[in-house]
């Protein structure tokens, strides 16, 4: 899926301030650039789009049920993707050892190595990020924690 730009100038508005339309257009042509990137990125290793996602949230083990969460789906879903990544032997389903009824998908020593190297290919080089200066980032990473409800996210008192 990608989101075209609609303009690249705000429309006036009273104080020449954006208005919510200006800004979700402009935070779905980013996503759009951004899933893209991923997308193209990770069909390298061989990887659909649901698997890569559900590849990359397996940096550390997870239950099926918060890998659902993650990737804003439903459980039921994530057995096919999980299958499939395990078929590759780069997961395994493990017994949660606090409650033997929950299965844990952690990754296999090949899965963990082709977990970094996936992990270092899709954050190299990522678009709309390479020419922000270290100012820029700070600010825009203060900002877009600060919109997620990130109570740390502000780096101001």
């Amino acid at each position: 899926m990608v989101f075209t730009e609609r303009s690249t100038e705000p429309e006036a508005h009273p104080g020449n301030v954006p208005s919510t339309e200006d800004l979700v257009s402009a935070f779905m042509a980013v996503m759009g650039r951004l899933t893209q990137h991923f997308f193209q990125r990770s069909a390298e290793f061989d990887f659909s789009g649901q698997q890569a996602k559900a590849f990359h949230e397996l940096g550390e083990p997870r239950s099926m049920g918060e890998l659902a969460d993650r990737l804003f789906c439903d459980a039921s879903n994530v057995t096919g993707i999980v299958d499939r990544l395990e078929a590759r032997g780069l997961v395994e389903r493990q017994a949660d050892p606090d409650d033997r009824r929950v299965r844990r998908l952690v990754l296999t020593d090949a899965g963990r190595e082709l977990w970094q190297a996936h992990h270092d290919r899709v954050f190299d080089g990522v678009p709309c990020l390479t020419n922000l200066t270290d100012d820029d980032r700070r600010v825009l990473c203060d900002l877009l924690r600060r919109m997620a409800g990130d109570p740390g996210g502000s780096t101001e008192p």
